[in-house]
């Protein structure tokens, strides 16, 4: 019974990425409320100041930027918002091929756990055949784009 909620579970994460294909748009508008809180001198875009009071963005504020003139304005957010959204729609669309392996266009129950144990391999850091909440977290983090491209270091297993 564990095995198939463990298999229930990581098909989810491998195929979650698909519903951006089917979900949200990057057209909507930014998000209002949120805006208009950040923009503190109410003239319509966010300095790097301001953006402090949002981390990703802050992080991620040169990226946004596009006219680097130090202001992100909300045609910026919602390009960047398109950015992010063609991305996750392609690694959506790369991993249900790699879930595919016999390449018919669908993905069958064997497919699946084939995949899900790949996947499971990947998060056990430590090879023990159970996964930490750690290990989940950190390979969640990954789908998000943290540790996304190939060749970079798997996390250290955490600490027993």
């Amino acid at each position: 019974m564990r095995y198939r909620k463990l298999v229930f579970l990581l098909g989810c994460m491998a195929l979650a990425p698909l519903a951006v294909m089917a979900g949200d748009t990057p057209e909507r508008p930014a998000r209002g409320e949120h805006w208009a809180a950040l923009d503190k001198d109410g003239d319509g875009a966010i300095s790097k100041a301001e953006a402090g009071g949002a981390p990703r963005m802050a992080e991620h504020f040169a990226e946004i930027d596009l006219d680097s003139d130090g202001r992100v304005t909300k045609q910026e957010m919602q390009a960047a918002r398109a950015r992010l959204h063609e991305g996750m729609k392609g690694r959506g669309e790369d991993r249900f091929r790699s879930a595919d392996v016999n390449g018919d266009g669908a993905v069958d129950l064997a497919e699946l756990q084939q995949h899900a144990a790949e996947r499971f391999k990947e998060l056990d850091v430590d090879s023990n055949g159970l996964l930490t909440h750690e290990e989940f977290k950190a390979g969640m983090h990954g789908h998000r784009g943290e540790r996304s491209q190939a060749g970079q270091p798997r996390p250290q297993a955490p600490a027993q």
